[in-house]
């Protein structure tokens, strides 16, 4: 039987990817070296219907939480990307649970750049294509996000989506999104460069097989080590003939060798004389 967080759903309007999967972020500009992070994403999806089973709104939670080790810092490493739509309003908002202005944060400060916030609102540009018609709610830039070492990463993250913003100032450090459609939203593919998911059965299938493969290497070298440890006791015990019995399995083959080629002159010397 299917476990519905972790299988992939089928709902009425097209497949969906499982509810919960588990995300391999390696360096974007290192995508050969090991995977940097693992992160699990919770899709959570809620709709209500009017008495004709139409949606009237609608809203979307992508929950986020990077697999550490036994004991995980609840300060930093975990968060969320919300979205909603209105149908009243005909507006969707790309950051919000609720139909207002808002942003958006990932709360992975050591990772930023590596297209995980791009991951993220891509799976919310495309939910919201269920109402291209709708109005995408603004989207504010706040000064006090608007740091040097963040500023344009953060401007190129809305514009690559194809949000056009009016800024307050010549930095660009302050503004909000231009009206615009859903069906002009862009979505955009390029985390897949770098970012690779993963079904949490296929995640963990791949850790019990490195933990198999570990503990097989383990018990391979602990048999060396009992063979190397009892060898070393023969050797203390009584090193004289320990030397020479060493000394017979290092040179044993030259030994045979040795002897076939004395028996072949023999039988040679036998026959010529």
């Amino acid at each position: 039987m299917a476990l519905p967080s972790f299988d992939r759903a089928w709902p009425e309007r097209k497949g969906m990817k499982p509810r919960i999967l588990v995300l391999e972020i390696r360096d974007k500009d290192r995508v050969e070296a090991s995977p940097l992070c693992w992160i699990v994403v919770e899709r959570e999806e809620k709709y209500e219907r009017d008495s004709n089973g139409e949606i009237c709104s609608a809203s979307i939670r992508l929950s986020y939480r990077r697999i550490t080790g036994k004991h995980p810092s609840y300060e930093s490493g975990h968060g969320q990307f919300d979205s909603s739509y209105s149908r009243f309003f005909n507006t969707v908002s790309l950051t919000s649970s609720s139909i207002a202005t808002g942003s958006v944060y990932l709360g992975l400060p050591e990772l930023h750049g590596q297209r995980i916030g791009t991951y993220l609102m891509n799976v919310i540009v495309e939910w919201v294509q269920q109402w291209p018609d709708a109005a995408v709610n603004p989207v504010e830039l706040r000064m006090g996000q608007a740091r040097a070492d963040n500023k344009a990463r953060r401007n190129r993250f809305y514009e690559q989506f194809g949000l056009e913003f009016d800024y307050v100032d010549s930095g660009k450090r302050e503004g909000l999104s231009r009206p615009m459609q859903v069906r002009a939203l862009n979505v955009v593919e390029t985390w897949k460069k770098n970012i690779f998911e993963h079904t949490m059965f296929d995640h963990l299938a791949e850790r019990l097989d490195a933990v198999e493969s570990a503990q097989a290497k383990l018990a391979a070298l602990n048999r060396a080590f009992v063979c190397l440890r009892e060898e070393q006791k023969n050797a203390e015990a009584r090193p004289f003939r320990w030397a020479i019995k060493r000394l017979y399995n290092q040179s044993r083959g030259l030994v045979t060798a040795g002897l076939i080629l004395a028996v072949c002159i023999s039988l040679f010397w036998f026959k010529t004389r």
